[in-house]
């Protein structure tokens, strides 16, 4: 793994970690936050239309529609995961939380790998064009 793409593990590993920590601390007033401004109702919609969007980026890819190492495969998963992690840190359900948060993580990861391989596939494609 060259420099540039342990760099960026390592920055996404230290954002999501402490964005983590400032959620857990404040956790009670998102919840409440959550509550009152969106309500249960909604928060379950936000989940399900997550597991949705996560269904449909693993269908794309097993079905051929998309690669599994596409930024457009990433970030709808990334989407996905976004709503299910909201609707599990609403219902305090944390396992599904760290999965999620560690999904996500993997997520963005991936979505710059896939920026970075395409412009290093445009570079390519100008030095033999």
């Amino acid at each position: 793994m060259c420099i540039i793409m342990k760099t960026l593990v390592l920055g996404v590993l230290v954002v999501f970690t402490g964005l983590s920590y400032l959620g857990n601390k404040r956790a009670t007033q998102i919840r409440t936050y959550l509550d009152d401004n969106y309500g249960r109702k909604n928060m379950d919609i936000v989940g399900y239309l997550g597991g949705g969007l996560q269904l449909a980026a693993v269908t794309a890819v097993s079905r051929g529609w998309l690669s599994n190492t596409s930024a457009a495969y990433h970030g709808i998963s990334l989407i996905g995961s976004t709503g299910l992690l909201l609707t599990a840190f609403y219902h305090e359900a944390m396992a599904p939380v760290l999965v999620n948060i560690i999904w996500m993580g993997m997520n963005t990861v991936g979505i710059f790998e896939g920026i970075t391989n395409m412009q290093a596939l445009s570079q390519i494609t100008q030095v033999i064009g």
